[in-house]
């Protein structure tokens, strides 16, 4: 036991042992978790092979995130954390507060944010690259919002979105 509720364990295998570590949340429900093998027969590296300490510091890690994730706060993901990611918890929480234009929702972040700049990794997210994405929705003109990409159907082609009747107006001037 390292703390209330925070528990490091060895579970013994047939080539060699895991830390698994348990977490008790408040509500009594019971979280485990496989850290990593044991340095039982190999020499621990700290990536994948443990020892005890390094099996210690990497529970401590894991009970911090999930008191984090039971208090309701924000929980970083094991990988960049996008602007289509923060969306995403967005819905989620729009939906649960009983949020009713869930259709235009995922329309507008789809046309307009997912497609732009989901793919940017929060992190990286600069006043520049802002300015640039509003001046590009600012120049769009009425009417020819970009679609959402629908998601594609094996072996079918989407085809591809014609060009606004405004927008093509307006570069011949007619």
């Amino acid at each position: 036991m390292l703390s209330a509720g925070c528990a490091l364990g060895y579970r013994r295998g047939a080539k060699g042992g895991t830390w698994i570590a348990k977490f008790r949340d408040a509500d009594g429900k019971r979280h485990l978790e496989a850290l990593g093998a044991a340095d039982d027969s190999r020499d621990p590296d700290g990536l994948s092979v443990y020892s005890f300490a390094q099996a210690q510091e990497r529970a401590r890690g894991w009970f911090q995130r999930k008191a984090r994730e039971a208090a309701g706060d924000f929980v970083p993901l094991d990988r960049p954390y996008t602007i289509a990611d923060a969306l995403t918890d967005y819905r989620a929480d729009y939906k649960r507060r009983g949020g009713k234009a869930i259709d235009r929702l995922d329309w507008s972040a789809g046309a307009w944010i997912k497609s732009e700049i989901g793919a940017i990794v929060l992190d990286r997210l600069t006043k520049g690259k802002i300015v640039a994405w509003h001046q590009k929705i600012a120049e769009t003109p009425r009417g020819c919002a970009p679609r959402p990409v629908p998601p594609r159907s094996i072996g079918r082609q989407t085809p591809a979105p014609k060009p606004c009747a405004d927008a093509a107006r307006q570069r011949t001037g007619f």
